[in-house]
């Protein structure tokens, strides 16, 4: 066989969404990650071809320049997790984006990665030429699709020699903004009298109640945005609760709380966090409003 490619695609659950009405719980806390790597098998070695993934990474960049996409930048991490992969490849010399036992794409790059993803997509190939291959990729329409997303920033190209075939792993990525639970309460904060002005109604006031960040982390570590569970300890309040990979876009079924004429105070606790559902990791955000 002359050449053999693969493709694969796969997003986050971008939102969930709950409401309260609040009627003490105990504060959760955060959630860390670590992320692990395997420096037996992370690192590059004489076999891996780094000219051929810088030219692949020219390429890809001149092909989503001439389409008028931004260009992706190499993400070290993502070059982790596709060197891993690949060696999987070599060993076993198939095709596979999955191989039993190996975890998932996401799970794979989360578990070399603290980037932030909420999208990640991989092109996999198994050539006798390097110059082929990224015209190889551009003719089959998956591949090009994966090169050409305009959601994807960040990418990892490994390129492996075994036996004369040329073993090629593209993972791509879209890098999400990191914020701190301060700059997600501003920005949460600001998308929220905004929506109230589109609807002609006064600006909220913030106030700052104590461990609403605390009880957005708990959300996370029950793997649930449910308003009832910070309602419980924030009482006489309404409370909005939801999962975002850009914290300040608020869930459209918001908009009916929002527009409530009476509210005059809001406060904003959020948690970024990973967890089996989210293995790259997602905010999860808790509003009060009164």
């Amino acid at each position: 066989m002359k050449w053999l490619i693969a493709t694969l695609v796969v997003l986050t659950t971008i939102s969930g969404l709950s409401f309260a009405a609040s009627p003490s719980a105990e504060a959760a806390a955060s959630i860390e990650v670590h992320p692990q790597s395997s420096p037996n098998l992370s690192t590059a070695a004489p076999d891996e071809d780094t000219a051929a993934e810088a030219a692949l990474l020219e390429s890809v960049n001149r092909s989503r320049k001439q389409a008028g996409v931004a260009p992706v930048r190499i993400e070290e991490s993502l070059r982790q997790a596709a060197r891993l992969h690949a060696r999987r490849m070599v060993a076993t010399r198939q095709l596979e984006h999955q191989f039993p036992g190996e975890p998932s794409l996401l799970q794979r790059i989360a578990d070399v990665s603290s980037l932030p993803l909420d999208r990640a997509g991989e092109n996999i190939a198994n050539v006798g030429c390097p110059d082929d291959a990224h015209d190889l990729l551009m003719h089959s329409p998956p591949h090009r699709q994966n090169i050409l997303d305009p959601h994807f920033n960040v990418v990892g190209i490994v390129a492996i020699w075994s036996h004369d075939r040329l073993y090629l792993v593209q993972d791509f990525g879209h890098a999400m903004p990191s914020y701190s639970a301060r700059e997600t309460a501003s920005r949460v904060g600001e998308a929220l009298n905004e929506a109230r002005a589109s609807n002609g109604l006064p600006e909220l006031a913030p106030f700052s109640p104590p461990h609403l960040d605390e009880a957005a982390c708990a959300l996370a570590k029950e793997d649930r945005p449910s308003a009832r569970l910070v309602a419980a300890s924030f009482t006489n309040r309404k409370v909005i609760t939801y999962t975002q990979s850009t914290p300040d876009i608020l869930p459209s079924a918001a908009s009916g709380v929002l527009e409530n004429p009476s509210l005059r105070h809001f406060a904003v606790g959020s948690c970024y966090a990973r967890n089996a559902a989210y293995p790259t990791g997602i905010y999860w955000v808790a509003i009060l409003l009164y």
